[in-house]
């Protein structure tokens, strides 16, 4: 998973300073840097599939320039050491095409010509941030701010208050803008790479087994949530098709009785509670539509429970129509490449890293969004028909019957605007604006 940070050469603070910024993305004794005389590369590396701190540090070296990997990429040549040595030599000898043979999330930087370059996945589920106003890219927003001083983008801001998230690469500072899914990022410049005509996909039961086996790779043990709603049911099922023993974490939500249809051995936990000046200093961002803070503490509880690695039905809402608003027209357009992108993805990246946890989702795999994004509407109209009828001999009736319950937290629920008010505010007061 892990964190990174490309920038040129054109300030005092030292590299390890700046690392410092997102050392929570990794592990001790997995940090990385390296000075090529116009830039500076930093990494940070939580591993799974290599655990040797000489093999898993960064940057990654065997071409003229260095390279940063951050993300997985679990259909990797296993010929390489690693699946970021798999990338960087896709990179350095097929181009960008050869990224859409990749089955995970990443986002890579290295250098062409002498300039950096900064690609993001066909979702941008590892999200990358640049200046525009400096050579500087990064897994994150704030350590950005490392490099220079910052101005707020009221435009952001208005967003948040009138949508709940700005649906547009904007950040909270205007210097600093997200790459774009399916992008990268080059002399200051957005180009777009991925082509959705490129990736195919076959069954979808046969797939979810797919992508759900592909997940569970790495020498670290793995969890998976289970809510007792149908997403995660569908995944806990695969599980148990696959033969595989993962240890299950059901947050006490008042959703237990579900939960026990489809298991009687998972971990209850409660989770505790996450003010709001913590929520959107996490989150870098005055955002919240509502589940920044249960996802907070759901990261920390995962960490005390000693686990680094957890799956999720993430994304399945969005591709196949599970929000209310499906019923009443197709949003599917805007909850793919806005929601997710803008909002979703970067919550649940900066959410789960704070506390070193790598989130796999595997219904956003790309040959499982491409099998949404050519789903008719009717069977994505609210009640996400495709999955109940590609999955009910694995899903209880009682499941596949119930309503979703979106996890939310009760003041967002009640009255949004007064909370987003209220972060605004606390946000300006973090930042001194």
């Amino acid at each position: 998973m892990c964190g990174f940070i490309a920038y040129k050469n054109n300030t005092d603070r030292r590299p390890g300073q700046i690392l410092d910024a997102i050392d929570y993305r990794g592990l001790p004794g997995f940090h990385g840097t390296e000075n090529d005389g116009d830039h500076t590369f930093s990494h940070v590396a939580l591993p799974f599939v290599n655990l040797d701190p000489k093999v898993a540090t960064q940057p990654l070296t065997g071409f003229a320039t260095p390279s940063l990997f951050v993300g997985e990429v679990f259909n990797y040549d296993t010929l390489f050491a690693t699946d970021g040595d798999y990338v960087n030599h896709v990179f350095h000898n097929e181009g960008l095409d050869g990224f859409h043979a990749f089955d995970g999330f990443w986002s890579f930087i290295t250098k062409v010509n002498g300039s950096l370059i900064g690609v993001t996945d066909y979702l941008a589920q590892k999200p990358l941030y640049y200046r525009t106003d400096q050579e500087a890219m990064a897994s994150e927003i704030d350590v950005l701010r490392e490099l220079g001083p910052t101005t707020l983008d009221e435009v952001f801001i208005s967003n948040t208050m009138k949508w709940g998230y700005s649906p547009d690469p904007r950040t909270p500072y205007n210097e600093i803008k997200q790459v774009p899914p399916g992008c990268y990022v080059y002399e200051g410049r957005i180009y777009e790479y991925w082509d959705w005509k490129k990736v195919g996909y076959g069954d979808l039961y046969s797939d979810m087994l797919t992508a759900v086996e592909r997940r569970l790779g790495g020498q670290r043990e793995l969890s998976v949530l289970l809510s007792g709603g149908l997403d995660s049911t569908i995944i806990y099922g695969i599980l148990r098709e696959l033969g595989r023993d993962v240890t299950a974490i059901h947050v006490d939500n008042g959703e237990e009785s579900f939960a026990s249809l489809v298991s009687n051995d998972f971990v209850s936990v409660s989770l505790d509670s996450v003010t709001d000046e913590e929520s959107v200093a996490i989150h870098q961002s005055p955002v919240d539509l509502g589940s920044v803070k249960p996802q907070i503490a759901m990261a920390r509880k995962l960490a005390e429970l000693g686990f680094h690695c957890v799956l999720t039905g993430d994304g399945a809402d969005e591709l196949f129509g599970g929000y209310n608003r499906a019923k009443e027209y197709d949003s599917q357009g805007s909850d793919v490449f806005a929601e997710l992108p803008y909002y979703h993805l970067p919550k649940l990246d900066r959410t789960m890293m704070r506390s070193t946890i790598e989130l796999r989702a595997p219904f956003l795999a790309p040959y499982i969004v491409k099998r949404a994004l050519e789903t008719p509407y009717s069977d994505r109209n609210g009640e996400k028909k495709v999955l109940k009828r590609a999955f009910a001999d694995i899903v209880p009736q009682e499941i596949l019957d119930r309503d979703k319950h979106p996890l939310k937290t009760d003041k967002i629920r009640k009255n949004p605007l007064d909370q987003r008010k209220s972060n605004v505010g606390i946000f300006r007061a973090l930042v001194g604006s």
